[in-house]
């Protein structure tokens, strides 16, 4: 297709525009915030430890989904960032190497703020993070996934418990570049993975995961944190409203049925949407558990790759990027 020819330029244009080439930022305990899971069961014990940047800043912090009546019958919901949630789930699936468990991690954040200097591509309110850890028939962590909940700026990371036959054709173990952030090539495990605790953390203001790394578990957290109880991912459409009512964080009819309230993106509608053929990129959406439910959520923006690289699939969605497990 023509198009394809202008892609890399687009995507650089993009790059630049998103300020995406980010200098490392070293947190220390003054300018971060950690996420701490406590619980039992597969799902706490695997949690990843979200360490965000500069939580002054109320945008920066992982919050939880309110709903405000604001008459009429019109409802708005939008991010308290004082009541931090973590919404979870467990998927199986089977691949050509054995089956496996996808333990699925939801954060939300009330805004992306809008700014120029440097340009966040991504404004837009209710913006979210998913991170999916997916264990083998051992429960042994072999693929570490992270994207945003509209289905960008994707990052797979494979583990040292994975088989090395699984790994895309020519794979750089040492790292990886994500439109301007470098992410490890693989995660190493010493032994026992139960001794490790897998640290995300997360860029101020755009919610870019900008460093993975597995830390002694018993090492202790350096940051001030914050002890956070997963809930279950199927609360997000029925959360509580007044007098016994809920109400879905997603659209529940319509043209933005499956998308979360007030998550549209102005300036991806204005730069992307007309060569990615979709009126509605960047936003935030419910993953489905298959093809048949909700919204297609692809993580490539070529519009002929869109059923290939859709997350509701995971075996496809993998192969389409060159894993083989």
């Amino acid at each position: 297709m023509a198009i394809t020819r202008y892609l890399p330029l687009l995507g650089l244009v993009l790059c630049v525009l998103s300020a995406c080439a980010t200098p490392p930022v070293h947190l220390t305990p003054e300018n971060s915030l950690a996420y701490n899971v406590s619980g039992e069961g597969r799902l706490a014990d695997n949690a990843p430890l979200f360490v965000v940047e500069n939580p002054a800043h109320d945008y920066n912090r992982i919050g939880s989904p309110i709903i405000e009546d604001v008459g009429d019958g019109s409802r708005i919901v939008s991010i308290n960032p004082d009541t931090p949630q973590i919404f979870a789930e467990e998927r199986s699936w089977a691949g050509q190497r054995g089956r496996y468990t996808n333990l699925v991690y939801r954060v939300h954040f009330s805004e992306i703020p809008s700014s120029i200097l440097p340009f966040y591509l991504t404004a837009g309110k209710n913006v979210g993070l998913l991170v999916i850890v997916t264990l083998d028939e051992r429960n042994q962590p072999v693929l570490v996934t992270s994207l945003h909940t509209c289905g960008c700026y994707l990052a797979i990371i494979p583990t040292s418990f994975l088989d090395p036959a699984a790994l895309p054709e020519g794979w750089n173990s040492k790292e990886q570049y994500v439109y301007g952030e470098t992410l490890p090539g693989i995660l190493t495990y010493d032994g026992d993975p139960t001794l490790a605790k897998l640290h995300i953390w997360l860029r101020d203001g755009v919610h870019r995961v900008m460093a993975i790394r597995l830390e002694d578990a018993a090492g202790g957290i350096r940051y001030p944190q914050v002890t956070v109880t997963l809930h279950p991912k199927e609360s997000l459409v029925r959360l509580p409203f007044a007098d016994g009512e809920t109400f879905s964080f997603f659209e529940t009819d319509g043209p933005r049925k499956d998308y979360v309230h007030g998550s549209q993106k102005i300036w991806e509608r204005l730069l992307i949407s007309w060569w990615a053929f979709d009126w509605r990129v960047g936003e935030d959406k419910r993953l489905g558990r298959n093809t048949d439910d909700g919204p297609v959520f692809y993580t490539s923006l070529k519009p002929w790759a869109r059923a290939a690289s859709d997350l509701r699939d995971f075996p496809a969605f993998l192969k389409y990027w060159g894993w083989s497990l």
